[in-house]
């Protein structure tokens, strides 16, 4: 009988080096969520604050009981919260109503979620539910305006300038505007992932924001710029150089990162004058 084949494997180095390309992705995608990663922080200092002062009458408990109650508690909360940012903030200017409205919708059922809380370590106790409302809405502003001063308002800021004074250049609710990118000549390239959009900028910056990249070749269609590949689309300010990888080419931005040309874009590439290697 003919001998087994040995099964194929990957070497060691391939190996890693697609875990830590994954891994890179899920960092990428979820420092793109709205709130991430100011939220959990946000919620972890709200929590050592529920510790220390004993809310919700937990004061009682012995300090290990009570830690573990209220990881839990806002851990599930915070978790709750940062999956109603990423289904309803879109925009900077939707953060105002998405909190307003989620400070009541999703702290209705908090009577209920911290007598099973309490349940979990064996406590039998039910909260008065017009007090725990009330400390509620006390936590979560508290908890939004360490949101607005540390997380939000970096992205805020430059999207509520181009609110008052927007420039022609920028679509409204577009990519650039979503990104908080007010100069459209600091765009060097963007680059397709998944349901998201990279944003290759000048000085080597990258954001990644949730965009659909058909309705992204649509904003840029005025700008000196083409599609090289059917995930990537370069500015002519940003292309430094081309090399060759085997048969491909792949176009050398100024910050180094390099962007993919495919065979059905190459002619337009040339054309431009990028498939020229840099010496």
């Amino acid at each position: 009988m003919p001998s087994a084949r040995p099964a194929f494997r990957l070497p060691t180095a391939a190996r890693n080096a697609g875990f830590a390309k994954h891994a890179r992705n899920f960092a990428n995608r979820a420092l793109a969520l709205p709130g991430f990663p100011v939220l959990p922080i946000a919620g972890l200092a709200a929590g050592i604050l529920m510790v220390v002062v004993g809310a919700f009458g937990t004061g009682e408990m012995p300090l290990a009981t009570r830690i573990a109650f209220w990881a839990v508690l806002l851990g599930w909360n915070v978790l709750k919260w940062q999956a109603w940012f990423a289904l309803l903030v879109r925009r900077p200017r939707d953060w105002p109503r998405t909190a307003a409205i989620g400070a009541l919708v999703l702290n209705l059922p908090l009577p209920i979620e911290i007598s099973l809380a309490l349940r979990l370590f064996g406590i039998d106790y039910a909260p008065q539910p017009s007090r725990t409302w009330s400390e509620a809405l006390a936590i979560s502003a508290a908890i939004f305006l360490v949101l607005i001063i540390a997380g939000i308002g970096r992205r805020m800021t430059p999207a509520a300038a181009s609110v008052a004074t927007p420039p022609s250049a920028v679509t409204p609710d577009g990519l650039l505007d979503r990104a908080g990118l007010n100069d459209p000549a600091a765009l060097h390239a963007i680059e397709a992932e998944d349901h998201y959009c990279r944003l290759h900028l000048a000085g080597g910056r990258s954001l990644l924001v949730l965009h659909r990249f058909g309705d992204a070749l649509a904003e840029v269609a005025g700008y000196d710029g083409a599609q090289v590949h059917r995930g990537a689309w370069v500015a002519a300010s940003g292309v430094a150089g081309a090399r060759r990888d085997g048969r491909r080419w792949l176009l050398l931005l100024a910050d180094g990162a390099e962007i993919p040309v495919s065979a059905s874009f190459a002619a337009t590439a040339r054309d431009r004058g990028w498939l020229r290697v840099r010496r």
